[in-house]
């Protein structure tokens, strides 16, 4: 590996307390880069071409200031996901070499130490990135990463689901959502999409079987027209439907969602969901809450998967680096309709 400068710098977007992203997020253009010191020997630098931002981004930054002091080491670049080029491998790095076209989805210790991807350049690790077919693009590739896999394991791993089962996606037009009514489809799962007006077509588009608009109809009926359900994928956090599970859902269904808010609505749906018994209005059916792993086998599972099956990135919109301020004000508007992407250039 050749010897890289220890003067080197890179621009990042960074943040050194937590609150509001508009008035935390700052924009550094001489961010202390990555130096020869740094590598491990099975790391890789990637001069990032794209990368997409999640929800957990800004969650992450108005959350509370001493919990986040415990999470990271600051300042703290926000950011997971990522696709890009090799500049430089460590000497125990094998099958990827400088000028590789990659992507992958940092790991988060390195994310709490060092790190995230809103930035021109990381250093990451083999276990963490992956090929880049020519078919795809940097853009595409950069919106895999969390929601994608996210997705994957909801379905996979924790439900486990297989041909001829019915699953609910409940946020079908987010960035996970999108993704998952792909993967359910391409799986052979009969798909039930839930958004608003706006965005029906384009969750039949990619592969819902049913359509339901939660402003112009009664969701709770026609889900129980078109069940009974074997699993609902709660991507909205909605304690409603779930309370109404009964009139929808199969004996021995379930309802599946994404642990790791830290939000106080999110606490208190969560142990609402624990303590309120049936008789009070509660739901009989069991509500599984599973955190993303990612680990290097799913990664790779759901790389071929993806390659294999056409799965593709739906894009909302597109942001130059030096607008990310812009990027994060579209998220937290909560009327993105797929992955919000950042490119460098």
């Amino acid at each position: 590996m050749e010897s890289i400068d220890k003067t080197a710098t890179k621009a990042a977007w960074v943040y050194n307390t937590s609150g509001p992203v508009r008035d935390v997020l700052k924009l550094d253009k001489e961010f202390p880069s990555e130096t020869s010191e740094d590598f491990k020997p099975d790391d890789i630098l990637v001069d990032v071409v794209a990368m997409s931002i999640n929800p957990i981004d800004y969650k992450l930054m108005q959350t509370y200031k001493m919990l986040l002091k415990l999470m990271f080491k600051f300042p703290v670049i926000p950011g997971l996901d990522f696709a890009g080029k090799i500049v430089a491998t460590g000497p125990d790095v094998r099958g990827l070499k400088v000028g590789d076209h990659v992507w992958g989805k940092q790991a988060v210790a390195r994310y709490r130490s060092q790190g995230g991807t809103l930035t021109t350049r990381i250093l990451t690790d083999t276990k963490c990135v992956y090929p880049l077919p020519d078919s795809i693009s940097f853009n595409d590739a950069a919106g895999f990463g969390v929601a994608g896999i996210t997705a994957w394991e909801g379905l996979v791993e924790a439900m486990h689901v297989k041909p001829g089962q019915r699953v609910v996606i409940l946020g079908g037009s987010g960035g996970v959502g999108t993704f998952a009514i792909q993967i359910a489809k391409a799986l052979g799962v009969e798909v039930t999409s839930i958004s608003s007006t706006t965005n029906l077509q384009l969750c039949k588009s990619l592969g819902a079987t049913h359509t339901i608009d939660y402003k112009s109809e009664d969701v709770v009926a026609r889900l129980g027209e078109t069940g009974p359900y074997d699993y609902v994928f709660d991507l909205i956090n909605d304690n409603g439907l779930y309370n109404a599970s009964s009139k929808f859902l199969k004996p021995d269904g379930a309802f599946y969602g994404i642990a790791g808010d830290v939000s106080l609505g999110y606490m208190g749906s969560a142990i609402s969901r624990k303590l309120r018994p049936k008789v009070l209005g509660g739901s009989s059916h069991a509500y599984h809450n599973y955190l993303l792993k990612a680990e290097p086998k799913t990664i790779k599972e759901f790389a071929e998967f993806v390659s294999e099956n056409g799965i593709k990135t739906v894009t909302d919109s597109l942001y130059n680096f030096d607008h990310a301020l812009a990027a994060f004000d579209r998220l937290t508007s909560h009327r993105a309709k797929g992955k919000i992407i950042v490119k460098m250039d």
